[in-house]
């Protein structure tokens, strides 16, 4: 009898360690699941960086390309003493011209 008791306790006792084994394995296939969307979020969010990095250095080049150009237009405008659509001086004694 007392064998019996004892052997009913081993198998309650097995029978917890399977259970919690079950929930952990349960809770591991949770979690790397977790990992691999956050994982694919990271690659796809390092691609949208480098995407908006490219538009960047773009704008700014075409932006420069802009400026450079005014300037010579300005340079070109007063080079030739044209005073057309000058509207005043800046703080540097030079003079600005209008766009429009």
């Amino acid at each position: 009898m007392m064998q019996d008791s004892e052997l009913g306790r081993l198998e309650g006792f097995v029978s917890k360690l399977l259970d919690r084994f079950n929930a952990l394995q349960a809770d591991k296939k949770r979690v790397d699941e977790l990992l691999l969307q956050r994982e694919e979020t990271i690659v796809a969010l390092q691609d949208e960086l480098a995407s908006l990095k490219n538009e960047r250095g773009e704008v700014s080049s075409r932006v420069s390309g802009l400026l450079e150009r005014i300037e010579e237009w300005e340079a070109g405008a007063i080079e030739s003493g044209d005073d057309v659509g000058m509207t005043g001086h800046n703080g540097d004694g030079g003079t600005q011209g209008t766009l429009f």
